[in-house]
């Protein structure tokens, strides 16, 4: 199932030995043959890895030993972590941002995430995104990466109550709304992002609102809450905060 023919000399350790809680999806974001792509991963110039690649025809390369830090995310947080790098596994999926992801290539990986989830116990709603960790640097793996199939497998968090242009009402930054935003800035940390608590639509706030409709609604991505995204927020948040207490009532 995984091509282990390859290996990067691109990697550290882990810090600590920090316990693997994540696996981030990237994009490689460049139109090149998979082999090049792959050479460049294994080029020590390059100073980026991951622990496996799949090329656009689904076949799984393993780059990196999961129980090193492979370089992947990059300056990134989530829910604390300062170093996602030390507490994830990092998926290249080889597609240059602009095209649909290839049955092949999903299948391959909705199996291989099956595979990581119940060889290191990750959580399920612990699958990222690239610009998920890395708000406002990174933009992948894109709105065309399928976060609504990989639910209906059993991966990931997604919620139901996507965009219609009926329900979109755009919030107006006024005093009197002041709470509202603190509230939602709240909700938004507490899913993970990083943000601040400022009661103003800054651009910090922008740019989170931006990453998160990347991920949860992806039909219309404007960095804008409109109140669609506020259901959106509302319905993620309840989802990942009932999943985290499970794992501690476990």
């Amino acid at each position: 199932m995984i091509n282990d023919k390859y290996k990067s000399p691109n990697y550290n350790n882990r810090v600590d030995g920090s316990k693997i809680d994540y696996i981030i999806i990237h994009y490689t974001g460049v139109n090149a043959p998979s082999q090049s792509i792959i050479r460049w991963f294994l080029d020590p110039l390059s100073k980026v890895s991951c622990h496996y690649f799949i090329d656009n025809k689904g076949t799984i390369y393993s780059l990196v030993n999961d129980y090193y830090r492979a370089w992947h995310a990059g300056k990134s947080y989530w829910n604390g972590c300062g170093d996602i790098n030390s507490q994830s596994i990092g998926i290249e999926l080889h597609n240059s941002g602009i095209e649909e992801f290839s049955g092949n290539q999903i299948n391959s990986l909705l199996k291989l995430l099956e595979l990581l989830i119940s060889k290191h116990s990750i959580e399920r709603h612990n699958i990222l995104g690239h610009s998920d960790v890395s708000v406002g640097r990174k933009i992948d793996p894109g709105i065309k990466f399928p976060w609504q199939f990989l639910n209906r497998s059993g991966i990931g968090v997604y919620s139901g109550m996507g965009y219609t242009k009926k329900n979109i009402c755009n919030i107006e930054v006024a005093d009197q709304k002041k709470l509202a935003i603190m509230r939602y800035q709240k909700k938004m940390i507490e899913i993970g992002f990083e943000l601040s608590i400022s009661g103003i639509i800054d651009e910090q706030t922008k740019k989170v609102v931006t990453a998160f409709q990347r991920h949860w609604r992806s039909e219309l991505v404007d960095g804008k809450i409109d109140q669609n995204t506020i259901s959106v927020i509302d319905d993620i948040h309840r989802k990942i905060t009932d999943a985290r207490n499970l794992k501690f009532e476990n």
